[in-house]
Formats: structure tokens, C-alpha cells, sequence
């Protein structure tokens, strides 16, 4: 089984190449402001360029002609979408550049995980699981109930890409694969040393983590 480690909230070039360095495969910028890791488009760029993982620029909520624009400018390979953005809206974007799009459900009790997934299977070219807060779209280290979820979700979203987020850690990489069987598995807040700042070992040990487990996971 392939799984891909994905670090998102990367908010310096420093921090990029601590990405870099661990070898993740995507990292993510979060480029809606009014969020704790919050980048400026302007410094996006550089960012992004001190990394060769695939680039993902996370929006929230932003309309149409703002992603395309930030996506076409920062040669974005992946939108990532974590608002409230319904079905139409992710299928414009989708067709408003050679990025791909993947769409953020979050898990909430009460609520049909599988029913969100599948409300935007075919617009999306990939679905991130992510668990639910109500002071944040993501990157708060909150977990959610990973026992039938992974299952749920495959049965909505056939072919498209599973991104698995919430709470991941270096510890807890390995019983999130095992537990959910992912494309991608995606870190933010368990990686640092201090809210916002990528540490060289935890990154590494978190991609390593992936590795190791998707080594062992049978398909």
C-alpha cells in the first residue's frame, strides 16, 4: 500500500526545507488570512520554491476567481478547500486550472461522515477527512473517531484520493493507517515546536512514520 505524507501549515522558507528535507510529498500553505498560520500570498512563493514537494494552497471560503488567480500565480498542484464551499463552487475551480482540487469534510458526531464525502465525490478529486472545531477549519490537533471511518468514506468517494488529517503525530502515523487506509496522510500542528514552527526531528520522524507503516499495510 502507497501512502503520501502531506505537512501543511508551512509558514516560512525555513520551514520548507525542514519539509524538504524530511522528503514529504506534499506541503501545504494556508493562504485565506485570518488564521493562526496564515501566509501572506506575497511570501507564498518563496516558500513554496525552497521545497520540491507538490504545492497545496489551502483556501477557505475564498470565491472562485481568488483561487484561480492565487493558483495560475503560485503554479499550485493542489487547491485545497476547507470551507463551506458547496459542490458548484468546487466544480468552477476545478475547472479553472490544471490544479487538482481536493475537498475538506470534517467529522462530526451525529453527522454522516460518508453522506459529506460522497456530496462531493464527483466534483472533487480528492476528499480530506478532517476532525471538527468549531474555532478552526484545521490544524488544531483534534482527532476524530477513526474506528469504520475509513471504510465509510472509500464506499462514498470511490476512485478519488483519501486524505486522512486530525491530530496525526510521528506516534500515531502508523495506527492512522492501519486504522484508515489513506492515499495521504497529512500533519500539521504535531510536527512543531511551538505553534506555527516546523521541528526538524518530528517532521522527519512523521514521514518516516508513513513509510514505514504503508510499507506494512497490505493493499
Amino acid at each position: 500500500m502507497s501512502v503520501l505524507a502531506k505537512v501543511c501549515g508551512v509558514m516560512t522558507p525555513r520551514d520548507a526545507r525542514i519539509v524538504d528535507g524530511a522528503g514529504a510529498d506534499f506541503m501545504g500553505v494556508i493562504l485565506s488570512p485570518g488564521f493562526g498560520r496564515s501566509v501572506d500570498p506575497g511570501s507564498a512563493g518563496e516558500i513554496y520554491g525552497a521545497a520540491s514537494a507538490r504545492c497545496v494552497g489551502v483556501f477557505v471560503d475564498a470565491g472562485p476567481g481568488e483561487v484561480a488567480r492565487l493558483g495560475e500565480t503560485l503554479a499550485l498542484d493542489v487547491v485545497q478547500l476547507s470551507g463551506g464551499e458547496p459542490p458548484w463552487q468546487v466544480a468552477e475551480i476545478a475547472a479553472s486550472g490544471p490544479w487538482r482540487v481536493w475537498k475538506t469534510v470534517h467529522a462530526r458526531s451525529g453527522l454522516s461522515i460518508a453522506r459529506a464525502a460522497a456530496r462531493y465525490a464527483e466534483v472533487a478529486d480528492g476528499i480530506l477527512v478532517d476532525a471538527w472545531d468549531p474555532s478552526a477549519p484545521g490544524g488544531t490537533g483534534r482527532t476524530f473517531a477513526w474506528a469504520g471511518t475509513g471504510g465509510e468514506v472509500r464506499g462514498a468517494i470511490g476512485s478519488a484520493t483519501f486524505i486522512a488529517a486530525g491530530g496525526m503525530t510521528p506516534e500515531n502515523a502508523a495506527a492512522a493507517i492501519a486504522a484508515l487506509s489513506p492515499d495521504v496522510l497529512d500533519v500539521s500542528s504535531g510536527v512543531e515546536s511551538s505553534p506555527g514552527a516546523k521541528d526538524p526531528a518530528r517532521t522527519s520522524a512523521f514521514v518516516e512514520a508513513v513509510r514505514t507503516a504503508a510499507a506494512g499495510v497490505a493493499p
